[in-house]
């Protein structure tokens, strides 16, 4: 069933955050009163000069609400007048130190390498340093009385903390899936920043300008109690200081010293209250939700024509190796492996996690990023060796000519932006569109993998996890590629909506005519849709051939234990033995064969040479058992499954 969304006009989030909630709406109320008396001090008081005396230490009247300074200055005035600063020094030096936050934490982070080692270093180093003497030390060899030096005195001290908490923050933003989808999309890395990782990290951001405001008060308070700012300026702080000075507390004049301390208490309090109305800013999944509409009328389906099947292979893997790079020496995740993906075909590659299937198809789609690389071997897409291009010509092939589809779609999409603002992005790294034509576009994908167009407003929690599947489906085939990769897109699915998915997949490419390279653990997924199947032990390539000829007759002992370890739907019911042991370590990989340990049929020939891929009727298979020549022990029939 549909669902439809909320109207939301620009501005309305922020507005309806803050009447959601009571203690946003006192810390706002709160922060707006004293913006007011900042800007119309007239309006609170008819004194014109805020050191204007009168006869000393006079109690509250009429004329002096909170009574006279030891000076006989109207202490209400001074607090009036002495607003406009403490609201200047907490709002320009929070949003200067808050920035310098962002940019040195999130480029670290995001950029890594050399760059990050030297900001963390730095950010370190100003950490330990203890803030409150520096900040003393700074402003009194800087410069004393000026406004300009106690700013950047706070933004200097202010930033680091900021910093550490941005740079661990990206660090585990920076591997998400969404962001992954936002690079092979061909979106640019600055872009990548400021529109995918920042939004995320909204409610930090705000935190950390809310916590830097009140740390500027309270330092810059604390400098001039000290007499370290002007002491003819009008500020909370001045007054404190001249409290102290003139024994305020002592003297009978205790309002002098409280109304400014208690004055740039409430001003931290509004900062922390306001900080709840933006969690809801930052996570769409918290915000409520009232109005609704509609949902509009469908457009008309069009789809574009299937591309003629041609002889030559769409892609051409041959002999490719992927090594991550460990504290042992090199671990290799992919080892000489060769794989052949005609235009329409459908290929799957299974096997167990960890057998370098996530690897391989990192690799053939130019993902892999450090201390992974590609050691030896080509990856020919429609001619082209993607193994030798820069990103910059990979990025004109993605999306285009080939897409991806991640494995957790919850985590591919962007979770703070509609799906309609993703498939904007999308497109518009690839080509220039007008509004109407990637609406166009957007609506006319979503219903081929039959979601209601009213969804692209929708955040990706609005939708189920088949539903957000579908819509990744749907921005992989926004440019109607010839190839479309999927990393098990399934794994977070139950057997009903796996079935259905799989099902619209096959529809959609019989339809369209793309090519598709499947990657799963489950075999049995992908037995009545793919056409050619590549099964994956330890790295290499244990079986390839014709998906319906590897199910009827394995010939690697560990095709036929994958087999064993399904149930089937109908017919009797069998015990299910599985695979005893596990996949060997890659950094160290047995002598021989490598599924020697756990093979149920093994010989010491096994145990002292390593296979080949031997072609044994229409499938090639990694066994010595199958090499020609030799007197093989032939594996029993797989019983029928469905």
């Amino acid at each position: 069933m549909a669902m439809n969304t909320p109207v939301r006009r620009p501005g309305s989030g922020l507005w309806r955050a803050l009447r959601g909630s009571r203690k946003a709406t006192a810390g706002a109320v709160i922060l707006l009163l004293f913006a007011v008396m900042a800007a119309f001090p007239g309006l609170f008081t008819s004194v014109r000069d805020a050191n204007a005396l009168d006869a000393p230490r006079l109690g509250p009247s009429t004329g002096h609400l909170l009574g006279t300074t030891a000076l006989g200055q109207d202490i209400w005035s001074q607090l009036i007048y002495g607003t406009r600063q403490s609201l200047v020094i907490a709002l320009v030096a929070g949003f200067l130190a808050t920035v310098l936050s962002v940019l040195v934490g999130v480029s670290a982070a995001y950029l890594g390498g050399l760059l990050d080692d030297l900001l963390s270093v730095l950010i370190n180093v100003v950490l330990v340093i203890p803030a409150f003497p520096l900040i003393i030390i700074l402003a009194k060899y800087a410069g004393r009385g000026s406004l300009t030096v106690m700013l950047t005195v706070l933004v200097v001290t202010g930033w680091s903390y900021g910093a550490n908490q941005m740079r661990a923050q990206a660090l585990s933003l920076r591997n998400r899936d969404f962001l992954e989808a936002a690079r092979v999309r061909g979106e640019r890395r600055s872009y990548i920043i400021v529109a995918e990782v920042l939004p995320t990290m909204t409610s930090l951001i705000v935190a950390n300008f809310m916590g830097a405001a009140l740390y500027s008060v309270l330092s810059a308070a604390g400098l001039q109690f000290l007499g370290l700012g002007d002491p003819n300026s009008a500020s909370w702080g001045t007054m404190l200081y001249w409290a102290q000075n003139q024994q305020a507390l002592q003297t009978g004049s205790p309002l002098w010293s409280v109304a400014p301390g208690l004055c740039v208490a409430l001003l931290g309090a509004s900062f922390a209250l306001i900080n709840h109305a933006f969690d809801e800013i930052g996570n769409p999944a918290l915000r409520p939700v009232r109005g609704r509409r509609p949902a509009p009328a469908a457009a008309a389906l069009s789809v574009a024509s299937a591309a003629p099947t041609e002889d030559s292979p769409l892609l051409q893997v041959s002999g490719l190796r992927v090594a991550y790079q460990g504290a042992r020496g090199p671990v290799e995740a992919v080892a000489g492996v060769d794989l052949t993906v005609r235009r329409g075909q459908f290929t799957a590659v299974v096997g167990e996690s960890g057998c370098g299937k996530s690897t391989l198809l990192f690799a053939i789609a130019g993902l892999l990023s450090a201390p992974a690389a590609v050691t030896a071997g080509s990856v020919l897409f429609q001619g082209s060796n993607l193994v030798t291009m820069t990103e910059k010509q990979l990025n004109a092939l993605r999306w285009r000519d080939y897409s991806v589809v991640m494995q957790s779609a919850m985590n591919a999409l962007n979770p703070v932006r509609t799906i309609g603002a993703q498939f904007r992005d999308a497109m518009r790294a690839h080509g220039e569109f007008t509004t109407e034509q990637v609406r166009a576009r957007s609506v006319e994908v979503l219903e081929l993998v039959g979601i209601d167009p009213t969804h692209l407003r929708s955040y990706p929690h609005q939708l189920s996890g088949g539903m957000r599947q579908r819509a990744m489906i749907a921005m992989a085939l926004l440019f109607t590629p010839d190839l479309v990769i999927m990393d098990e897109p399934t794994s977070a699915l139950d057997v009903v909506a796996q079935r259905s998915l799989m099902v619209q997949i096959k529809e959609l490419q019989q339809l369209l005519g793309f090519a598709v390279l499947f990657v799963t653990h489950d075999m049995s997924l992908v037995r009545h849709f793919s056409d050619q199947l590549l099964v994956m032990y330890a790295g290499q390539v244990a079986e390839a051939g014709p998906t319906r000829t590897v199910f009827d007759t394995p010939a690697h002992p560990y095709s036929r234990g994958l087999l064993e370890a399904f149930p089937s739907a109908r017919g009797p019911r069998i015990e299910l033995r599985g695979i005893p042991g596990s996949p060997p370590d890659l950094a160290r990989p047995p002598h021989g064969c490598r599924f020697a340990p756990r093979c149920p049929v093994v010989e010491e020939q096994c145990r002292e040479h390593e296979p080949e891929l031997y072609p044994v009727g229409e499938v090639r298979a990694r066994c010595l058992l199958q090499a020609p020549g030799r007197r093989t022990r032939p594996l029993p029939p797989v019983e029928a499954t469905s």
